[in-house]
């Protein structure tokens, strides 16, 4: 799906703050003030504002904030230069009668905070406050405030021919009640016929998974908040498939199989440098987002969320708005652990500069689990190889993966799988 379409059925599904007051606010002004590796967006308003913000990752990404009952100059419809992070700015009448505000990006940013400066004795008008801080695109995006689609219009368009049956109760499982557990599951990298990277020590990369996985798993169950399924229990598991490319689309399918809540796929990183250590952190590029939407298609499986989007043939288009909305939200929600992952481990183990990274990786794919590729380590260097085999380093940083887990779900609460029956170990 292009990246306006996405913006469009993204600005029907923002949500609004709660209103203030009735009557329209006025646009004063709108200023920026760029620090180093900062940038402040101020728009001045006379009245309290109603907005709500939003965003793309067309381009370097864009912010949009969108505002309810506001009045504006006709200056400010036109394109309008910026400062800092940001190039240009301009207003955007809405077909719902909302104005909104589109900032494209210059470089890559994430929002830092916003907040409203109530007026005062030196101060007339309301001031809303947004400031930009250095991050990828990943992390612009994960900043948003997490919203829902509001598919009203959508499926308004997909029945317009007068099928009454349309699948509402599908759609509102977005804000049932989560399960008393959530399944997480765990890859052991590698394993069976693959041994994956070998360290200068003779260690297998797929002895080290497998280990930590165990461990992950012992701490995450004695919580008693979740249920972990292994893709693999032992050093041969009769599981595996002895083929890779077979096996990695088994253990996405596993994920959705087992109505996975998380997926952390676990390994130990390998270069001929062997000074080189630390541990990353992966989600999926957008050409993996490209290439899960194909993939699933072509194995017939149109279903993400619990949503067959084959239900709406008649109109395939919409079918495919709705499939991207859902891989949309499970990137997004994989770049929100992934970093949450990255600030629990920081400290605790060695980690590259660039931490969180982004792959076209297959284990990834899942259109509606949010997924992470975890390596632990750079099992090519001596210390991170010493690590890897420690039962000491392995308990700190399985127990930083899993304090990230439950960190995750307590600001997501409404983040649980909707994929499919729950399965077992």
């Amino acid at each position: 799906m292009k990246n306006a379409f996405v913006t469009v059925i993204f600005g029907l599904a923002a949500l609004l703050a709660t209103a203030m007051q009735a009557e329209a606010a006025d646009l004063k002004s709108v200023r920026f003030g760029p620090e180093a590796g900062k940038t402040r967006i101020v728009f001045d308003i006379a009245g309290a504002p109603t907005y709500a913000l939003a965003g793309d990752d067309l381009g370097n990404g864009r912010l949009f904030v969108d505002f309810k009952e506001l009045s504006i100059p006709p200056s400010a419809l036109a394109l309008q230069p910026a400062m800092g992070h940001v190039a240009n700015y301009q207003f955007v009448k809405q077909s719902d009668g909302r104005l909104r505000a589109v900032l494209t990006l210059k470089k890559t940013a994430k929002i830092g905070e916003s907040f409203i400066i109530e007026p005062s004795e030196k101060v007339a008008n309301h001031r809303l406050v947004i400031d930009l801080v250095k991050g990828d695109k990943a992390a612009f995006l994960a900043s948003l405030p997490a919203q829902y689609p509001d598919l009203g219009p959508v499926i308004e368009r997909a029945t317009a021919a007068g099928d009454d049956e349309m699948p509402a109760p599908a759609l509102k499982r977005e804000v049932a009640a989560p399960p008393a557990k959530r399944v997480i599951v765990v890859d052991a990298g590698h394993g069976g016929v693959d041994p994956g990277a070998i360290g200068q020590g003779g260690t297998l990369e797929k002895t080290v998974t497998l280990k930590a996985a165990l461990k992950l798993k012992e701490i995450l169950e004695k919580t008693g908040r979740y249920d972990v399924v292994l893709t693999r229990m032992s050093a041969r598991d009769v599981r595996l498939i002895p083929n890779q490319a077979k096996e990695l689309a088994r253990r996405e399918t596993l994920a959705r199989d087992s109505n996975a809540a998380l997926f952390i796929s676990l390994h130990a990183d390998a270069l001929g440098d062997k000074s080189i250590r630390g541990a990353s952190v992966y989600t999926l590029s957008d050409k993996g987002t490209e290439r899960s939407a194909r993939m699933a298609k072509s194995q017939g499986n149109y279903t993400v969320y619990r949503l067959d989007t084959r239900e709406f043939q008649d109109d395939a288009y919409v079918g495919d708005i709705l499939f991207d909305i859902a891989q949309g939200k499970t990137n997004t929600a994989s770049s929100r652990f992934a970093d949450k992952l990255l600030k629990e481990l920081s400290g605790k183990i060695p980690l590259l500069n660039k931490s969180h990274r982004k792959a076209d990786l297959r284990v990834l794919l899942a259109p509606d689990v949010p997924a992470v590729l975890f390596e632990m380590a750079f099992i090519s260097n001596a210390k991170d190889e010493v690590n890897l085999k420690s039962a000491a380093w392995r308990n700190r940083t399985m127990g930083a993966v899993a304090r990230a887990i439950d960190k995750y779900f307590e600001e997501n609460p409404q983040q649980f799988a909707q994929t499919g029956a729950a399965g077992g170990n």
